[in-house]
């Protein structure tokens, strides 16, 4: 059954006055928006419904203006339609008038969704106004990287980075638009650089009966990797900020002319971009699989899952279902052999905002060597478990499931949020020390070629380098007196530990070491 679900409220806005001009039932002040049904969430039915309500400041009521009925919309019917609704009442025309938007929905599941954009009050607005003169970019723009929304920090190469940009643009007038597009990068609040892509010479036409322009995905210029000749940082995460700006000299709105792109490299993998518009699930299923194809260009360890559990469903039911975090070989093009199967974990769901995914620890972390492997579940029951979908961005190539007759690539446009966490805060496996001394010092770091260790102990002593990689095996061993270099051409590009012994000095605190190139 549908009933009350969400409202959103406007400030008060001073419909009394504005500097000298008084307001009232002939100023023709109009309330005006766009709504699209469903959009890329659930379909509201015909018992669900969107309203507009007005406040009464003077007797403190809110009255119904305005209502839509939920509706399947056709594939040739995902438009945004127009909406205005006249202020009319005197009692409206007040220093504290407010408007609302609420809409009837079934509460038990994340269901019956609408979208609303371009709202404006405004007065003087004739009947024949139901077009904005802009240029906006619809949908949110590709990733910088080739693969994924955001990786490691320590597994990104250049190889990594798209070489084509996607966007989509729209204008929402009915005749011709000139326009222009560019994009900034920071890295994090420092500018970087500025790329000017495209001139729409042509101008873009309205979007009925045209559509989309998406004009920019064959520029030649996109293809020039956006971080050539940026040397990666020694923090073990950063984040870069994108402007994509898009302007007309007769812009209706011009805070609509930018979107900004956060990229993350963290600690984590993810092909989704954090919002969960729809859930997958494999249904009624006991043992039931689902598996995400990761690259790792270096060795690295696997210490958790972050997995969203989109709340559809009876959430204590949900929570009362347990499953088993899994990794899979990924060597044959498909998942292959079983590498790992955790003990029983139970879907969880976190307060506090929309989207927060949980991260599920491994028992004990997992060492991984460079390649492709498979992350994902295996249910331990038969209920429905819904994981978070995300429709923005299409990695069904990457997304498996096993529902006991073998795997199978999924069909699904989207992308599944389950997102392997790499990087154990321990030492790896065979160099956990008991002492912390900090006896030795080492330089570059970052290295490319060589690194210089400086022993700072007693100057007679001889002392042992271990060089060990993120799973621990030990790569270059050498022994040192004072100071000396060190050749680590043969080692290839990631995250190691230097550890330095002696008989006399057992548990001095390896040091982190990073090689780029």
């Amino acid at each position: 059954n549908s009933a009350l679900a969400d409202t959103l409220t406007s400030l008060p806005i001073n419909l009394k006055k504005k500097g000298s001009y008084v307001y009232d039932t002939t100023s023709h002040v109009f309330l005006s928006f766009y709504y699209q049904a469903e959009g890329n969430g659930e379909t509201p039915e015909s018992k669900d419904s969107l309203c507009v309500d007005f406040f009464n400041p003077k007797d403190s009521t809110w009255k119904k203006v305005w209502g839509k009925p939920g509706y399947n919309p056709s594939a040739a019917d995902t438009n945004f339609r127009f909406a205005k609704i006249a202020v009319l009442d005197s009692f409206y025309f007040d220093s504290l008038f407010k408007f609302r938007f609420r809409n009837k929905a079934t509460l038990i599941v994340s269901l019956d969704h609408w979208n609303i954009d371009y709202v404006y009050m405004e007065k003087d607005f004739g009947d024949e106004d139901t077009l904005r003169a802009d240029v906006c970019m619809a949908y949110k723009p590709s990733s910088f990287l080739k693969n994924y929304s955001t990786m490691p920090y320590r597994q990104y190469n250049s190889s990594e980075m798209a070489t084509t940009l996607y966007n989509f643009f729209r204008s929402n007038w009915a005749g011709n638009q000139q326009a222009r597009y560019k994009y900034r990068v920071y890295e994090k609040t420092n500018f970087l650089f500025e790329e000017d892509l495209e001139q729409f010479n042509g101008g873009i036409n309205g979007f009925v009966p045209n559509g989309y322009f998406q004009g920019i995905q064959a520029h030649s210029t996109i293809t020039v990797t956006p971080f050539a000749g940026i040397p990666l940082a020694t923090e073990d995460s950063t984040y870069f900020r994108f402007e994509h700006i898009t302007n007309n000299t007769s812009g209706f709105s011009t805070a609509n002319d930018t979107v900004e792109h956060i990229l993350k490299f963290t600690n984590y993998y993810a092909y989704d971009d954090g919002g969960a518009e729809r859930a997958y699930q494999l249904t009624n299923v006991y043992g039931g699989k689902m598996a995400l194809r990761y690259k790792l260009n270096v060795a690295d360890t696997l210490k958790a899952m972050n997995i969203f559990f989109n709340p559809v469903r009876d959430g204590q039911l949900v929570q009362g279902s347990s499953f088993r975090l899994c990794v899979w070989d990924g060597n044959g093009g498909s998942p292959g052999a079983l590498i790992h199967k955790d003990s029983l974990v139970y879907p969880k769901y976190l307060q506090g905002g929309y989207n927060l995914s949980p991260t599920y620890k491994l028992t004990t972390c997992l060492p991984l060597n460079a390649g492709t492997y498979y992350f994902g579940i295996t249910q331990t029951t038969d209920q429905d478990l819904q994981i978070g979908f995300d429709i923005n961005t299409n990695h069904k190539d990457a997304l498996y499931y096993d529902i006991g007759d073998g795997w199978t690539q999924s069909a699904i446009k989207g992308s599944l949020m389950i997102n392997p966490v790499l990087g154990c805060t321990e030492p790896p496996v065979g160099i956990k020390e008991i002492v912390q001394q900090k006896l030795f010092s080492l330089y570059p770091n970052p290295a490319q070629d060589y690194i210089h260790i400086k022993w700072l102990g007693n100057q007679e002593d001889i002392l042992t380098i271990d060089i060990k990689n993120a799973i621990g095996e030990t790569v270059v061993t050498e022994e040192v007196k004072q100071h000396q270099d060190i050749d680590i051409r043969n080692l290839s590009s990631g995250v190691y530990f230097v550890k330095a012994t002696n008989s006399k000095h057992q548990n001095v605190i390896p040091q982190k070491l990073i090689i780029s190139r």
